[in-house]
């Protein structure tokens, strides 16, 4: 289950991130299709790491269960990679 929980969290954030990328983007053109659509996939990833993160947070805070340390690892790596990537895309578009 931790390992299911873990992959979860971490490919949740990526999206997280990288659909806030293109969301943020969507809006400065103010393309409402691809706002509406980057939007919706931006909240539902948010949800399901909000919830996984969440209930592992209480795990390890409540009960001091560190079984539940990788999940928020995962979702820290996530989210850090995710930012990296978009940053990356953004100098690179930048030189060009």
């Amino acid at each position: 289950m931790i390992l299911e929980m873990s992959l979860t969290v971490f490919i949740s954030q990526l999206i997280f991130i990288g659909c806030r990328t293109w969301n943020v983007r969507a809006v400065a053109d103010r393309n409402l299709p691809q706002v509406l659509l980057s939007g919706g996939i931006v909240h539902l990833s948010w949800l399901a790491s909000l919830t996984v993160g969440a209930m592992s947070m209480q795990e390890l805070l409540t009960d001091w269960n560190w079984a539940y340390l990788p999940v928020i690892a995962c979702s820290l790596a996530g989210g850090l990679i995710g930012s990296w990537l978009g940053l990356k895309e953004k100098l690179k578009n930048k030189k060009k």
